[in-house]
């Protein structure tokens, strides 16, 4: 299979761009070295761009559609999360330079932290009375209340004059402030303020790729806890381990994406109908579930291949 990736993208077929979420899950292997090597002659230089972009941009765009009236449906473009680039013959030479991954072992202790900290939620779940849709709305209203109190935070920061705010705040604090550049300038500030909150109470809203799938996810993990799922703890721990990751890494790139593989936890979590990865982008999901369908979807991608194509690589590889 790796063989047969990096073959494609040599082809000039097949391009996988990496996040950081390639890199910090490389460097936590015992053979990250050899799977950032893989990354990085399969992404061929490409890249996405970071999540929180992804996300604002997502959210700047959604909002300036509802305040012109538009209705809830979403299109991703894959200028949100790519260089128009990507879709451009790559140079079959590229200038490598190294950096540091980071901590490996902290990463590690990291993602078990946040593995912990989710399972231990796991037991006042199994009590809860709330439907699937009720979760859903939840969450979408958490997500909003960070996004509102972090720019209440960062605003009462500048207003009793500390300066730093406006360099250490956090990147969540930002995005009203961004949303209320939409607004007409003579509008109240408060008037303002109360317009960005209310998208988030918005089918719109709910409706950006992100929060859709994010918002889902977490949703029917907990249904499924409440339905008896990982009821033995040590097994839920290592079966839902580095969930948050793995999801912000799906929610932020999977609808740019013509494919993308997962492990068979969640690759069964992006199938469910309530979320539905493939039939809502048309992104086709496969695991060590469905290897044969990966193996088919990468030598049908092979047999498109024009002549006119193969002449280019035989002038390209001499």
């Amino acid at each position: 299979m790796a063989a047969k990736i990096q073959r494609l993208s040599a082809y000039q077929v097949l391009t996988s761009p990496r996040s950081f979420a390639h890199e910090a899950e490389a460097v936590q292997w015992a053979r990250g070295a050899e799977l950032v090597e893989f990354i990085k002659r399969t992404s061929r230089g490409h890249k996405f761009n970071t999540g929180y972009e992804v996300e604002q941009t997502q959210i700047m765009q959604g909002f300036k559609a509802w305040l012109e009236g538009a209705g809830p449906d979403y299109v991703p473009q894959q200028k949100e999360a790519l260089t128009a680039g990507v879709h451009n013959w790559d140079n079959y030479l590229f200038v490598d330079i190294r950096r540091s991954l980071g901590d490996g072992n902290e990463l590690r202790e990291k993602k078990e932290q946040s593995t912990r900290a989710l399972v231990a939620l796991f037991d006042d779940w199994r009590q809860s009375q709330s439907t699937f849709e009720h979760d859903v709305a939840a969450e979408l209203a958490s997500i909003a209340k960070i996004y509102r109190d972090s720019y209440a935070n960062y605003v009462a920061r500048v207003g009793s004059g500390d300066i730093e705010a406006m360099f250490t705040a956090p990147i969540f604090s930002m995005v009203i402030e961004r949303m209320r550049h939409y607004l007409p300038e003579n509008m109240d500030v408060i008037e303002q303020f109360r317009k960005c909150a209310e998208f988030f109470t918005t089918p719109n809203f709910a409706a950006l790729p992100y929060q859709y799938i994010h918002s889902r996810a977490c949703a029917l993990l907990k249904h499924n806890v409440k339905n008896g799922a990982y009821a033995n703890s040590d097994r839920a721990t290592e079966a839902v381990g580095g969930f948050f990751y793995d999801l912000d890494h799906i929610a932020h790139y999977a609808p740019y994406c013509d494919a993308i593989a997962m492990d068979r936890p969640m690759a069964g979590m992006m199938s469910d109908p309530r979320i539905d990865l493939e039939a809502r982008f048309g992104v086709k999901v496969f695991s060590l579930s469905n290897l044969d369908e990966f193996h088919a979807w990468l030598d049908e991608i092979e047999s498109r291949m024009s002549e006119e194509h193969k002449e280019a690589l035989r002038t390209a590889y001499p």
